[in-house]
């Protein structure tokens, strides 16, 4: 595997137009302004995309459109995540035809596996199609946790590429980087925003952090900031990241406000749409909402 996968990797979320189809032109501005505030790839599809949600067109769209338009200039991880084994080859297969980088796959949602079985999902993963593949640890979605000896065990298999953790079990984590620290070309990822800096300390290679939609310099701020031993600087944005996280309360379920409070925040600066696909409602008018936006956009830019 030659592709380096590292530093802050947002989930990007997926615009829509008035007809509900995709917003292109908004995608594109949004992808030029990640790349231009130095993240280190897009993940298209993921939970803040909402991929597993849309029509299968949507999916591709989104995939093609996201690919094109980064143009190499940062890697591309496509997300695949699907209830059976059969859509998320069709899906991988299709994101190596339009030129990803690498997919990223949750366990299948519906039927849950036993173990044996979720090694031998990410073993056909490998096997029928030819990107390098992530294991995406998302209990909030798909209900199975995978503990570090689990993921250590699939990080075994030649095309493993690495792990999007998002289980919010930050000792788990670190179970698991101290399980695959030899793997030189695996890379550990965190996905709840607030422990990026935390994981970076704890030898993860990056973060795949939605709040990185919306303030990616702040992001890439705890990154950089981490490499160059500066803990105050960590510190200052750490007190950002703890204020975004506020954007997430405007729903009860943690994974379904965190798509609904990006978008918001996005709308509420110019950016795209606050639309989520049906059946899910877009978020109205929220004064603390809009407090916390204000306050983000005027002390990072944006």
């Amino acid at each position: 595997m030659t592709k380096t996968f590292a530093g802050v990797i947002p989930p990007v979320v997926t615009p829509y137009n008035e007809a509900g189809g995709l917003d292109t032109a908004a995608l594109a501005r949004h992808h030029d302004r990640l790349i231009a505030h130095g993240v280190g790839g897009l993940f298209v599809l993921g939970t803040t995309g909402e991929g597993p949600a849309l029509p299968q067109r949507l999916r591709e769209a989104m995939l093609a459109e996201s690919i094109d338009h980064a143009a190499g200039r940062v890697p591309v991880l496509a997300g695949i995540s699907a209830a059976g084994l059969h859509d998320s080859l069709e899906l991988a297969r299709f994101a190596a035809r339009h030129g990803a980088d690498a997919v990223v796959a949750a366990p299948p949602c519906y039927l849950p596996p036993a173990d044996r079985e979720l090694v031998e999902f990410y073993r056909i993963l490998t096997l029928e199609q030819p990107l390098p593949v992530f294991v995406y640890n998302m209990p909030g979605t798909v209900k199975i946790t995978m503990p570090p000896e689990l993921i250590a065990e699939i990080a075994q298999i030649p095309g493993i590429a690495g792990c999007k953790d998002s289980a919010g079990d930050f000792p788990a984590f670190c179970r698991t980087r101290e399980l695959v620290k030899d793997r030189k070309d695996f890379a550990l990822l965190i996905g709840p925003d607030a422990r990026l800096g935390d994981a970076l300390d704890a030898g993860a290679q990056g973060g795949v952090t939605s709040g990185a939609n919306f303030a990616p310099a702040l992001y890439v701020g705890m990154y950089r900031a981490q490499k160059a031993g500066d803990r105050a600087a960590m510190a200052r944005c750490q007190q950002g990241i703890d204020l975004l996280q506020k954007l997430y309360t405007c729903r009860e379920n943690i994974c379904c406000g965190v798509v609904a409070g990006l978008k918001y925040a996005l709308a509420r600066t110019g950016f795209m749409r606050p639309d989520l696909i049906p059946p899910f409602l877009t978020r109205k008018s929220d004064a603390e909402l809009d407090a916390v936006v204000d306050r983000l956009a005027a002390d990072y830019p944006l």
